[in-house]
């Protein structure tokens, strides 16, 4: 009788341990192919955005010339060329700053991101400085002062007409001097992005 009970418990226990490895399988599913959606829907809220405004969108394939990396320093008329023209640009980074200029608008500054599928500039940083109205920029500010840990990717997809480059230098974390460039000007729509999305 004892060996059935022994037998009959170890039934059991097997039985239990494969219906809550099945059960963790169907909610790590679950939770994935959540994110997934979320991510799809963000993807197409901004490939609509950026076709409403009938921004460019390869700028940063074109810079990198379709690869991965740019290991040469890109140059201001490069930027130029693609970003001082009759169209808006579409930009995907982290928000590095937003302030108030005197006059109520906003300036949002952000920095180009290279995750996702996006290139990499070894020898650049490269930003916008948009003048948003508060009605863009708010939003964007509310959700970085939400954010609760630091993200590695982009949270802000921003479309704009930028009018002029500035070119400056800045010291990184080693002390190494590096070349940003800054495509200034004016703010057509922004989102603020919860998941990482590639495009």
């Amino acid at each position: 009788m004892f060996r059935y009970v022994i037998g009959f418990l170890i039934v059991v226990g097997l039985g239990y341990w494969a219906y809550s490895s099945w059960q963790e399988r169907v909610e790590t599913e679950g939770k994935r192919l959540e994110q997934e959606a979320r991510c799809e829907v963000l993807r197409n809220s901004v490939a609509e955005m950026a076709a409403k405004s009938n921004a460019v969108t390869n700028w940063p394939a074109s810079l990198a010339s379709g690869k991965r990396s740019r290991r040469s320093p890109v140059l201001t008329a490069e930027l130029q060329k693609l970003w001082v023209i009759e169209r808006p640009i579409l930009f995907i980074g982290n928000i590095k700053d937003i302030t108030i200029n005197k006059d109520g608008t906003y300036q949002v500054i952000v920095e180009h991101n290279c995750t996702g599928n996006r290139p990499i500039f070894l020898y650049n940083n490269i930003r916008i400085s948009l003048r948003c109205p508060e009605s863009l920029a708010t939003p964007l500010l509310q959700a970085v002062r939400s954010e609760q840990t630091l993200r590695h990717f982009a949270n802000a997809a921003v479309t704009g007409v930028i009018e002029r480059i500035v070119t400056t230098s800045e010291n990184d974390s080693d002390g190494d001097t590096s070349n940003v460039l800054t495509g200034v000007g004016k703010c057509v729509n922004a989102l603020y992005l919860t998941e990482r999305i590639s495009l």
